[in-house]
């Protein structure tokens, strides 16, 4: 019975003409940071972020997100999976994510391109594949694209930009139009250890809102992460264990309706520490 009135709630955001493939974060460093992650972006998540921020990345890296039951709620359940891999002519990744459950599938697949210019300024695009299933129902599928930007404009500070489906693409034959959203934001870097983020995020449907964290890398084994959201209000935070060339990741998640989440994540850099150690100090090394 409860599976049948989400579906029919599904139907009738369809019949509506809302929006499906919401725009939610993905990975629990991300989530850790409350999303703000667009001017960081120096993973592999970067394919949901800023395509922009793989240009920045020297080593293979793969990493695996799972939440099995959101809030509470197994029907929405949310994975993804991203691959990145640095080449001579800049990285090449892919993303890949699903959401729902049998009866109401959400799935949609990212290739990606980032590149830098000069090792201060980086660009990225995304290539996208989106299929919406219902079960009895019907299935569509449409194709869209994301851009991002990035900039090292100091050695303490980092600009990023966001266009998530900019081409503005519809699925199905109500023609719904899919999430469409601007980020951009700073990071500021004081020292090696700690990153402050700050962004902007303007759903074209939905009111202006902030996202803010702070990122402190204790020593080469653990990290931890807050964070802060505006439109709805959320607080989040998070820790990651390291060791060798394994990243596991966790977050908590309080959405101020839904109450509390919690997020993981796993992640492979085939750099290990050197990797890490890079990404750290990337922004003050542009500079000398």
């Amino acid at each position: 019975m409860r599976k049948l009135l989400i579906v029919t709630l599904f139907i009738i955001s369809s019949e509506l003409s809302f929006a499906q493939f919401e725009n939610t974060d993905i990975g629990a460093r991300a989530i850790g940071l409350n999303g703000a992650f667009t001017s960081q972006s120096d993973n592999s998540l970067a394919i949901f972020y800023n395509p922009s921020g793989l240009g920045q990345m020297k080593y293979r890296e793969v990493s695996v997100f799972y939440c099995p039951s959101p809030f509470g709620v197994s029907e929405i359940a949310t994975a993804a999976l991203t691959y990145a891999e640095p080449l001579k002519f800049g990285t090449l990744g892919i993303g890949l994510k699903t959401y729902g459950f049998e009866l109401y599938r959400e799935t949609s697949i990212s290739l990606s391109y980032g590149n830098d210019f000069r090792g201060k300024i980086f660009y990225g695009l995304n290539a996208n594949f989106y299929n919406l299933n219902i079960q009895n129902y019907n299935s569509a599928s449409a194709f869209g694209a994301d851009l991002g930007a990035m900039a090292y404009i100091s050695d303490f500070l980092k600009w990023g930009f966001y266009a998530k489906n900019f081409t503005g693409t519809k699925i199905g034959e109500s023609e719904e139009k899919l999430a469409q959203v601007y980020r951009t934001g700073f990071t500021v870097q004081p020292r090696n250890d700690l990153n402050f983020v700050l962004e902007v995020e303007k759903d074209v449907r939905y009111p202006l809102s902030f996202r803010g964290g702070m990122e402190y890398f204790i020593n080469e084994y653990v990290d931890i992460r807050a964070g802060v959201g505006t439109e709805p209000t959320s607080f989040s935070g998070g820790i990651t264990i390291n060791y060798n060339i394994f990243q596991l990741d966790y977050a908590i998640y309080n959405y101020c309706d839904l109450g509390i989440t919690n997020q993981g994540s796993i992640t492979v850099n085939f750099g290990g520490n050197s990797a890490r150690k890079l990404a750290r100090e990337q922004l003050k090394n542009a500079f000398k």
